[in-house]
């Protein structure tokens, strides 16, 4: 399995606060089978700034250094949208934001309670700067589970969905869990990640997150969102599993 969205740099935002509690919560995911990780430290999110991309990638270099390949930790951050995202990309190499593995497409969030009229313009324009935007746990931001159209249409704009593992496992309410039931219906989710912090608050769970998946959506749908997707996502290639 590849884990798209994975807090585990230490010291930069709500994850790890050591070396070694980064690498217990990488060893972790590795023994359920995930192969590789982002990481993806939210930047622009007060009290997190991390503006400076090559500082972040020192920190993944340092963190594979102690992994030894086992798994393997990609570049990746958490951007928390907003209608600047369009000028940040626009300064090309003094971009601030790191793509999923370096790549095209930009993980994002946005405030629980909150998602800017603009959003859909915006995803419009990212994807003609040649950005697809990820949307991070939809499920889990009150617009979107009262209103699923609204995530159904920034897809339409060219953006994709990122379910969290332990939305579906019940870890974050009911709530949660029918917003992720009702994006899938609605044929609107394209990868499901793991979205962890720490082995104690929020562990690596996509191994379990993959059972239900297949128990409840089919094995097909584990394959993609799983596994397809994410390697599409990670070589900046069109998403071959089809949802819905």
């Amino acid at each position: 399995m590849i884990d798209l969205h994975f807090h585990c740099l230490p010291r930069v935002d709500d994850g790890p606060t050591t070396w070694e509690e980064a690498v217990a919560l990488c060893r972790a995911a590795a023994a359920e089978g995930t192969e590789r990780i982002v990481a993806t430290p939210h930047v622009f999110r007060d009290p997190w700034i991390n503006a400076n991309p090559v500082a972040r990638g020192r920190l993944v270099t340092a963190l594979n250094g102690r992994l030894k390949g086992s798994p393997l930790v990609l570049a990746g951050c958490e951007y928390l949208f907003s209608g600047e995202a369009i000028s940040l990309i626009k300064r090309g190499a003094t971009n601030p934001l790191t793509g999923l593995a370096g790549g095209s497409y930009l993980l994002v969030e946005f405030e629980p309670g909150y998602v800017p009229l603009r959003a859909s313009a915006d995803f419009h324009e990212l994807r003609v700067l040649g950005v697809r935007p990820v949307v991070a746990h939809p499920e889990r931001n009150g617009v979107f589970a009262r209103e699923p159209q609204r995530l159904a249409d920034l897809v339409r704009q060219g953006g994709a969905v990122q379910i969290t593992a332990g939305s579906l496992l019940g870890d974050f309410g009911r709530t949660a869990q029918s917003a992720c039931n009702e994006f899938f219906r609605l044929g609107i989710v394209h990868a499901v990640a793991s979205d962890a912090h720490s082995l104690d608050k929020r562990p690596p769970r996509l191994k379990a997150a993959q059972a239900w998946v297949k128990k409840a959506w089919g094995a097909d749908v584990a394959m993609g969102l799983f596994g397809q997707n994410p390697q599409a996502i990670v070589e900046s290639l069109p998403l071959p599993y089809p949802p819905g």
